[in-house]
């Protein structure tokens, strides 16, 4: 209950509706009740889309079921509480006030360690507004990568993603749980892509730098344990990319 007491204190500071405060806090996490092995089969139950992320990883599926949880078991049509449960754990900066109290409180509970916690809580005590878009720049922004092609939005988790290929007109992402053929050139698929984790290393190779293991002269291997072959005239541009972020991480 430690993220409830936080949620409530505040939105005591921030003047937020008590009532609509601890029901979102209290029930955030009910999707929790459904075991993860059937997250997917009761998300789909539910009508709920399940991108091949979720489907690897059913745990990220707890916020939505449990927005639908909430009304189907427990009643709630508070529009405002749907959305604090649904965005609890992915927060944007335009929520209603009692989804960014929720999402907040259950990023700065007790017992939450990671660098930068303690001033994170401190911001939230004084200007919730810059609160939100310190806790999205720093811990949240960076894992998520959106992108629009022929009218479909797809949603994935930065990190996740392993390197991305050109092939047939298109382009296929290798991530850590299997592949996605998105019909978008590998040239455009470069512009979605975040410049300082993304690099362009081959006609047909995006990499991630964050998953390269080891590079040689002309070949990058990668934490998977494939490997990709660096071209010539991307190699000048690589080595500087590559050495810029590990010295920024």
């Amino acid at each position: 209950m430690r993220g409830y007491e936080t949620a409530l204190a505040l939105g005591k500071r921030h003047h937020a509706e008590e009532a609509k405060v601890a029901l979102a806090a209290l029930l955030h996490d009910c999707g929790r009740e459904i075991p993860v092995k059937e997250s997917v089969e009761k998300a789909r139950a539910f009508g709920l889309p399940v991108d091949f992320i979720e489907a690897g990883q059913p745990v990220l599926l707890h916020a939505k079921i449990g927005a639908c949880l909430a009304t189907q078991k427990y009643g709630v049509t508070d529009p405002e509480v749907l959305e604090a449960i649904r965005c609890h754990t992915t927060g944007a900066e335009t929520l209603s006030l009692t989804a960014r109290i929720v999402f907040l409180a259950d990023m700065l509970e007790p017992g939450r360690k990671f660098p930068g916690v303690e001033e994170l809580r401190r911001l939230a005590r004084e200007d919730l507004e810059q609160a939100i878009k310190t806790d999205l720049r720093l811990y949240h922004q960076p894992r998520n990568v959106t992108f629009r092609v022929a009218g479909r939005t797809f949603v994935l988790p930065a990190e996740d993603i392993l390197c991305a290929e050109s092939r047939d007109h298109g382009s296929v992402l290798h991530t850590t749980h299997g592949e996605q053929f998105i019909l978008c050139p590998l040239s455009q698929m470069q512009e979605y892509l975040p410049k300082d984790r993304f690099c362009r290393c081959h006609n047909s190779f995006i990499v991630n730098l964050f998953h390269i293991r080891r590079v040689s002269s002309r070949t990058i291997y990668l934490t998977d344990g494939r490997d990709l072959s660096i071209g010539r005239r991307y190699m000048e541009q690589f080595q500087d990319q590559f050495v810029r972020y590990l010295n920024q991480n």
